[in-house]
């Protein structure tokens, strides 16, 4: 696997016009955020696959400067190559996840860049939870790992890329906090910050590291143990990047000897051996039947909801797609007679519970029926966030399956059954059609 490095000033090896004019990245706002990136001050490790082929179409200028070197002229020309082989032999549905990725990491290298430029000013470096977002975008595992999802023939990828996707996320997070811990005395020298200025300690950083690369490959197991395939090569790809940055800062590989991780205390991490297959547990089962938009038996929800983690108003913050485990029952009916397609929470006090579609698909918020609130509210002997209707007499509890969907009951007055349904986090500002 051939790696290359996205450094600043891309521009002047790179016109990111002709990057952007492939007939596989046409997006404006794809077309923006690689030109607000063009001079980002970080750089970004992206992995390029052996099976792109050469001979792309992109970046007709950086060829055109014969005297340039072969590691300033790459970098554009990959990324076209890529969107072009993935154009032409990935799965539509999967190509979609990978141009989600690649804008997700231009844009996190623009405000990298931007937040580089406000501390330099003497400005307040960003909030934690912004720095992981972006960092994690900017990081480049994503963007990778959902290209090799595109071309891989498996079996049932698109209904398993809620599981897939969240433990990318985990992954993605992690990287990028031993990227930070391995960097952190260079980027000093450099006047960059990372997330180290957030305050945390270094020990800190690496638990942080450590957890999430145990939850991404907990989150994994039921597949991995059955070779999986996009499951495998996730596994495989996060454990690459995280025994590189355990013996060597990527920017300085040449360095005759690097010092142990800031922060470690455990050896680097390796690949499991080949276990027994576990059984499918019920949470990935219900997992598979969101995906699917397949039915669920409620005694069983039930079963799972009371076994799960509340949620907090941090986790809810953001809008949501939703449907129910049925589409028989009175509450069923009604809602898929409105519409619902499902909620944005704004903060605690300001949460649109019916997200709808108009007759041409458009979504909006309807109101006819109030807005409403997060309260925290003890529900079957478990405190946790839950979402309280302005106007009617309902209470919508909520409990985590992964940090990316929830397991939710409608509780309704006078009504002695629980409704079940279903929300998955949408990455953008508007649920998709």
């Amino acid at each position: 696997m051939t790696h290359v490095v996205l450094t600043s000033g891309l521009d002047d090896f790179c016109d990111p016009a002709d990057f952007a004019g492939s007939a596989a990245f046409t997006d404006r706002s794809d077309r923006s955020a690689l030109a607000d990136s063009a001079d980002s001050a970080d750089s970004v490790a992206v992995p390029v696959a052996s099976v792109v082929r050469c001979g792309g179409t992109g970046c007709r200028r950086s060829r055109r400067r014969a005297g340039r070197s072969l590691a300033a002229t790459t970098p554009c020309r990959a990324l076209a190559e890529i969107a072009e082989h993935l154009r032409r032999d990935g799965r539509p549905e999967l190509v979609r996840v990978w141009r989600e990725s690649t804008h997700q990491t231009l844009v996190g290298m623009r405000r990298e860049h931007e937040a580089a430029r406000t501390a330099a000013a003497g400005g307040d470096t960003p909030r934690l939870t912004d720095y992981l977002l972006y960092g994690a975008w900017s990081i480049g595992v994503e963007q990778q790992v959902t290209a090799l999802w595109a071309l891989m023939d498996e079996p049932g990828l698109p209904r398993r890329l809620p599981v897939l996707l969240s433990a990318l996320r985990q992954a993605a997070i992690a990287i990028r906090l031993l990227n930070d811990l391995r960097g952190h005395r260079r980027e000093q020298g450099e006047g960059k910050s990372g997330v180290l200025a957030s305050g945390l300690t270094e020990r800190e950083v690496y638990r942080r590291a450590e957890e999430g690369l145990e939850n991404c490959r907990r989150a994994l197991a039921p597949l991995t143990a059955t070779g999986y395939g996009p499951a495998v090569a996730l596994e495989r790809v996060v454990l690459w990047h995280a025994r590189m940055y355990h013996r060597f800062d990527p920017v300085r590989p040449g360095q005759a000897a690097t010092p142990p991780l800031p922060g470690s205390t455990a050896h680097t991490p390796s690949v499991p051996q080949p276990r027994e297959s576990p059984p499918m547990g019920m949470e990935q089962e219900v997992l598979d039947t969101i995906a699917s938009g397949g039915e669920y038996d409620a005694a069983k929800l039930a079963e799972l909801f009371d076994r799960l983690e509340p949620v907090d108003v941090g986790l809810l913050i953001g809008t949501w797609q939703g449907d129910a485990f049925e589409h028989s029952s009175e509450n069923a009916v009604l809602l898929a007679k409105m519409r619902w397609c499902g909620k944005r929470f704004v903060d605690a006090d300001n949460v649109e519970p019916l997200l709808c579609r108009d007759e041409g698909g458009a979504v909006y918020s309807y109101t006819d029926m109030g807005l409403a609130s997060l309260r925290e509210v003890v529900f079957r002997g478990r405190q946790s966030t839950a979402m309280v209707y302005d106007q009617l007499p309902v209470i919508d509890h909520f409990r985590r399956l992964t940090d990316d969907v929830l397991l939710c009951v409608m509780d309704k007055k006078g009504d002695p059954a629980d409704f079940f349904f279903h929300l998955t986090r949408v990455p953008g500002e508007e649920v998709r059609a």
